[in-house]
Formats: structure tokens, sequence, C-alpha cells
């Protein structure tokens, strides 16, 4: 009797991969099983796009109808939110929302350059957008016609830690075409992919497969100069263990769903190595997916970011922070919240 592959395998293995030609392996009893696992690893529109074009939707279609008008209010959002930024002057870029592929974002991420923040909440607050709340290195409004949040950040960090100095992204911003035709100001694919690992190992502390398939998009069109690029920026930002982490479960995701590692990806990760520990936890778990990093893997990212100078900075002024009870009540809160839960 033939054993039952992973969810994970039989996930990737539909959804397949930009480096593979292969024609998409699809269990028609599996689909709602797979929609729920989509939902939990941040794709359910790239899912379903997938039993689309097998035409497989079935009872699925009015979910694939929901993302869709979704998507389109979230694109909308994000050229409303582009038109007024570059006509106010501000110096600024999309993070982390504008993926490779067609999905709905849950919010839309931008980084203010230079010392436009302050002038930026002041004309968003000018214009409509609700204001939701703020922290130490961003602030929250609501698009409340295309009902998605816009977090706008002073610098990429979690409370008070800034994780990547927005200095070293500024030189990595260019224009970016949206597949309605619009072009906004989004970060280059090599500072998007590092904020995207970034944000999952030091803030959500949990590997998902929406950056599985973010990181194999990007790199399938990067040539040498994009990795060697990249790499330079994940030593100046201090992040590579993150990004050594990151990458080898990407690539040992791939080799168990395809039985090779695409040639870019294989590039970065004989430049890196691989990280040991996160891979046999991976097989130990049985490929399942969302992966929550472990304790250690969080610990050793903390201490090379602290080779950076912002970044240890910040960390200072979280330790000061915690002096306040109100606001370390808060942290603790979330970080047990952070153990408990299961996705992101």
């Amino acid at each position: 009797m033939r054993k039952k592959k992973s969810l994970t395998h039989q996930f990737l293995k539909l959804v397949s991969s930009p480096s593979v030609s292969d024609n998409p392996e699809f269990d028609a009893q599996d689909s709602s099983e797979l929609y729920r696992y989509a939902i939990k690893n941040r794709l359910p529109l790239l899912y379903l796009q997938a039993l689309k074009s097998l035409d497989k939707l079935q009872v699925l279609r009015e979910k694939y109808n929901e993302l869709i008008e979704r998507y389109v209010h979230s694109q909308t959002a994000i050229c409303r939110i582009s038109e007024l930024l570059d006509k106010t002057g501000i110096s600024y870029a999309f993070f982390k929302s504008i993926r490779p592929y067609k999905e709905v974002t849950v919010d839309i991420d931008i980084l203010i350059f230079g010392s436009d923040y302050e002038d930026t909440l002041r004309i968003l607050r000018d214009h409509d957008y609700a204001f939701l709340g703020d922290g130490p290195l961003s602030t929250t409004f609501r698009d409340n016609d295309a009902k998605i949040n816009l977090d706008i950040y002073n610098e990429v960090g979690v409370s008070n830690i800034v994780y990547l100095d927005k200095e070293a992204l500024a030189d990595f911003v260019g224009k970016r075409e949206l597949p309605n035709g619009a072009t906004v100001s989004s970060l280059d694919p090599e500072a998007d992919l590092l904020a995207l690992i970034a944000h999952s190992v030091i803030k959500e502390q949990m590997y998902v497969l929406s950056e599985y398939y973010t990181t194999l998009y990007y790199l399938a069109d990067m040539k040498e100069e994009g990795l060697d690029s990249f790499l330079s920026l994940t030593d100046k930002c201090k992040i590579r263990s993150a990004v050594k982490t990151h990458l080898g479960i990407t690539a040992l995701l791939h080799q168990e769903a395809h039985s090779f590692v695409p040639v870019g990806l294989m590039r970065l990760v004989k430049k890196l190595n691989m990280d040991s520990l996160e891979l046999m936890r991976v097989r130990k778990m049985g490929f399942q997916m969302p992966l929550k990093y472990h304790p250690i893997t969080l610990f050793r990212t903390l201490v090379e970011k602290f080779g950076e100078e912002k970044a240890r900075r910040s960390f200072a002024s979280q330790t000061l922070s915690m002096l306040d009870l109100r606001f370390a009540s808060t942290v603790i809160k979330r970080m047990l919240q952070h153990v408990l839960r299961e996705t992101y």
C-alpha cells in the first residue's frame, strides 16, 4: 500500500514551483483540507488559482471569487495611497505587501525614508484615513473603502527593536508594476526578500509556505548580480543567520517535493551553508508547516544583530521601556500569544 504523502508534499506538488515544468498533481478528495492548510500558510488565493487552472474549483469557487474581490480592493488601496504619497513628495516604499504572485495580504506595509514620517502621519489623517493605533516604530491606519489596514513604518522593527536599518534599504527602492498596470515605489526584490525573512524569523518567529513561494519567485528572476547584491545586503544588515536558516528550509522543501533545488537558491545555500538544527526539526515533524523556529535560532539571530549599531541602540531602548509595567505587560502578553498560536 502506497504511503500517503504529507499535506505539505501534496500542497507543493499541486501549487508547483516557478522552476518546475511538470504538470501539477491533484487529488480531488483533498481540496477542502488543502484549502484550510493554505489559509494557515497564508496563501489561499495562490492555492485556489492552482485549482482553477485545472478546472477543479468546484465547491471552492465562491471562496475564489471572494478572494479575487479582496485582491482587487487591496490593489486599489495600494494605488490610492501611492498616488497620495507621490503627490505630496513623501519618500517611501512598499515592502512585504506586493508579492511576486497574486495573493491577498492582511495589511499593507509602507516604509518611510528620511524624516518624512511625521508628515506622512499628518497627511493620512488629513485625507480621511482612520487612525487605529501606534507603537514606537510604526502607526496603523485604516482604508475604510478597501477595508484594509495600512502599517506606516518609521523603521523596520517590532516594539522598539529595529531589525533592519532603513538607511541600508534606501538604495534598494525602485518602481514595481502592479497587475492593473499602475507603478508604485517598492523595495527591490533582494531587499524585499530580506525584509520578509527578517520579519519571519525575528517578529513572527515562524516559517509559513507563503514565504517559501515568495522566495522561489523572487530568486527565479534574479540574475547572478542580484544574488550577489542580496548576499551583500544580508551581511551589511547583520542577518546572515536568519537568511541561512530560511533558505535552508526552502531548499529542503523544494527538494522533498520536486527532487531538486533551483539554481539560484542552490547558489545561495552553497555560499551560506545550511542550519542543521531547523532542517532536522522539519524532517522530524514530517514537513508540517507552519514551523515555529527553535529559540536557539532566534537567539543566534539576535546575537548577530548586536553587531549593527542601530539595532544595538534599539535593544537598549527596549530594555529601558520594559521598566514601564504597562509596556512590559503588553510585550509579555504578545510573547505568550506567539508561543501559543499555530500561524500568524
